[in-house]
């Protein structure tokens, strides 16, 4: 099968440069998958498995970390779509039911995604860690539903921002220990749930 049949049939109404583009951002994804994350792989090499000029791929990208966060930006919309109907679907539910649906389904897509994801995130320049689309819409939600909670009397005398951020530094690790200290999503999402959800309610719930 040909690159082109491989990737999206909606692109043959696309311009040449968009077209460029999606095959590009097609054929880094595969690298970036084969190589578990962006370790060996160069701008050479997704413009050769591209089979576009240096000239195409440095006018539109100066570097590597600039192909990531548009592959870590389409890997990750699905996921936010679905979170948000699910949000704006449940929008009577316990603030504390709703975090554990999000961190719940934030975890089993990384896994889903794992190593490679991850490690692309983290290669995205001009970014402190967990400053990427992903954590900031992570970010965002998690102080959203955490001031929601407060609002409620579900959680008392907590510090969300410093909280959201320790809780994101966890899953930044995410694959970190699932690869390296052999712990399972379902462990993973019950340590969470214990310290960020349980951990935090107030007394008289």
């Amino acid at each position: 099968m040909s690159k082109e049949k491989e990737m999206d049939t909606s692109t043959t109404k696309l311009s040449r440069e968009d077209k460029n583009r999606r095959r590009i951002l097609f054929e880094a994804r595969k690298l970036f998958i084969d190589n578990k994350g962006t370790d060996g792989v160069n701008m050479h090499q997704i413009a050769k498995a591209a089979e576009v000029g240096q000239a195409t791929l440095y006018r539109r990208y100066k570097e590597i970390g600039d192909i990531c966060i548009e592959i870590v930006k389409e890997e990750c919309q699905p996921l936010f779509n679905e979170l948000n109907k699910y949000l704006n679907k449940n929008l009577e539910s316990e603030p504390l039911d709703k975090l554990y649906h999000v961190i719940e389904r934030f975890v089993t897509f990384l896994d889903e995604k794992n190593p490679w994801l991850c490690a692309v995130s983290r290669t995205i320049l001009g970014y402190r860690p967990m400053q990427t689309p992903l954590y900031q819409w992570m970010r965002n939600t998690c102080r959203t539903l955490l001031s929601e909670a407060e609002q409620h009397g579900d959680i008392s005398d907590v510090d969300i921002t410093y909280t959201v951020e320790i809780m994101l530094s966890a899953l930044h690790d995410l694959d970190f220990h699932l690869n390296n200290s052999r712990l399972t999503t379902e462990r993973i999402i019950q340590g969470l749930d214990r310290i960020f959800i349980r951990g935090l309610k107030s007394k008289r719930i």
